[in-house]
């Protein structure tokens, strides 16, 4: 602290000798970073950008009929339904019903007038259950056609179906998900499925952590609503000691295949032609080792991002960009 607080000192000594001011660009770089400097933190650094180039001569990936047009989200138990539609004009007015007049009930006076309506209900009861005793429903013809089933149309929801698989460090997809699940795109952590860390005065100590590691996987539709060029990036942190393997396809085509490999604070990029349609997008994501110095999966982290015809930077997708299949027996938002 003291080494901070006497160099922003001499820059205002040497400020003063050169005729520059608080306002100047260099003094005020340098007195940031004096006070960075003084305080412990790091310098903001963007990522890197690396490009993957794409092999020559290559077609467009395979184009594929999404699920089902785009429908409006659902909460759990209401019925399926469209999406509102764009009403051309204000809607028509209506009005209410009149209020219905009380006299229009006739009202009993006493208790022997609800004992005689009483007793008349329970008359009414009496012949209709020995009505339906004379008259039993009739079942169902055996030849009698069932009632026609429909199936649910699917409903397509933004982000992305995220499945957990079992660990391995080749990162192959083997047996049946552990955990499913849907969730909005977002940079997504090594500790992604895992419990709960324990926390004790000093440190949090993340216990057994071989065996919630897992290989993530990220399912979805590119819906692509302009023709051009598009850059599909990952930013990808997977730090010394804890080697990464990423795998991304779009369509019928890979765009990365990066075994064991370490990135540091690098997004990993590679474009495509595509025209007007959807595209299946998966990525394949996980530590490619279980023997660590020192674990720390908070580190490891992976950031699906995408560039448009004429954008300048990677950004994330938009709600109607990057799509996967509801379900209602897959819940949404990471398990808990």
């Amino acid at each position: 602290m003291i080494a901070g607080i006497a160099a922003v000192a001499l820059i205002f000594v040497a400020a003063d000798n050169a005729k520059l001011t608080r306002q100047t660009e260099p003094v005020r770089l340098a007195m940031a970073a004096a006070l960075f400097s003084a305080a412990g933190q790091k310098r903001y650094e963007p990522p890197e950008l690396v490009e993957k180039p794409a092999p020559p001569n290559l077609s467009p990936p395979k184009r594929e009929a999404a699920p089902a047009k785009i429908r409006a989200p659902l909460h759990p138990g209401q019925p399926e339904r469209d999406a509102p539609p764009i009403l051309a004009e204000r809607p028509k007015t209506e009005k209410l019903p009149a209020p219905i007049r009380m006299d229009r009930f006739a009202q009993a006076t006493t208790n022997d007038d609800i004992l005689r309506r009483i007793e008349r209900l329970e008359q009414e009861n009496r012949r209709l259950r020995e009505q339906l005793k004379e008259n039993p429903p009739s079942a169902q013809s055996p030849g009698s056609p069932s009632p026609q089933k429909h199936s649910t149309p699917a409903q397509m929801i933004p982000g992305w179906r995220v499945s957990l698989y079992p660990w391995n460090a080749e990162g192959f997809i083997t047996g049946d998900p552990l955990k499913v699940f849907n969730v909005r795109n977002q940079r997504f952590s090594a500790v992604l499925g895992q419990h709960t860390p324990e926390r004790s005065a000093t440190s949090v100590m993340w216990r057994h952590f071989t065996s919630e590691m897992f290989v993530y996987k990220f399912e979805g539709w590119l819906h692509i609503t302009r023709e051009g060029t598009y850059q599909l990036g990952l930013e990808v942190n997977c730090p010394r000691g804890h080697p990464c393997n990423v795998l991304a396809r779009l369509g019928d085509q890979q765009i990365f295949n990066e075994q064991h490999r370490n990135f540091e604070n690098k997004i990993l990029f590679q474009g495509r032609e595509l025209p007007v349609g959807d595209y299946w997008i998966e990525v394949t994501f996980n530590l490619a080792t279980s023997k660590f110095l020192k674990f720390d999966p908070q580190r490891v982290s992976i950031y699906p991002q995408i560039r448009g015809p004429g954008e300048y930077n990677f950004r994330d997708f938009g709600p109607q960009e990057l799509l996967t299949e509801a379900n209602a027996s897959i819940p949404s938002g990471p398990p808990r």
